[in-house]
């Protein structure tokens, strides 16, 4: 058991380092290193769920469900390697999460900058056109959608 818990450890840890490269990525606005960075966190992803399913067929196997009283109480009859790897694991799925939060923080603010440009492009193509939609000048223009002191 303790293989696989240092297996599955050892994939968590390479799913932070992708979580922190899509962070650059996101900081910097790199679309082609967030394209790359998906494929391979997909993946690791994947792994990890594999690992994490292998994990619980064991310790199910072993007669032990998979919750934290049952985990601990099979914890405290093993060796001290098994318990601080299991440990190890469990802060180290912590810090994923709070990066993934972040991650998706960052997603969702680059959204809605993208929305915000998006929209203030179109008001000011409808607001440029000299000829409307049926070729004839245009004699009104449409009011801004834009709201003043709001940033």
């Amino acid at each position: 058991m303790l293989s696989a818990l240092q297996s599955e450890l050892a994939a968590l840890r390479r799913f932070i380092e992708i979580l922190q490269q899509e962070q650059a990525a996101l900081v910097n606005a790199d679309v082609d290193q967030l394209i790359a960075i998906s494929t391979e966190k997909l993946k690791q992803a994947e792994q990890l769920n594999r690992l994490a399913q292998a994990r619980v067929n064991a310790l199910e196997h072993l007669g032990i469900q998979n919750d934290r009283v049952h985990v601990e109480a099979w914890l405290a009859s093993q060796s001290r390697d098994t318990a601080a790897v299991w440990h190890a694991l469990i802060e180290s799925a912590s810090a994923a999460q709070q990066l993934n939060q972040t991650n998706g923080k960052l997603i969702e603010s680059q959204l809605q900058n993208n929305q915000q440009a998006l929209n203030t492009l179109v008001s000011a193509a409808n607001q440029s056109a000299v000829y409307g939609a049926d070729g004839q000048p245009r004699t009104t223009y449409p009011a801004s959608q834009r709201s003043l002191g709001k940033g």
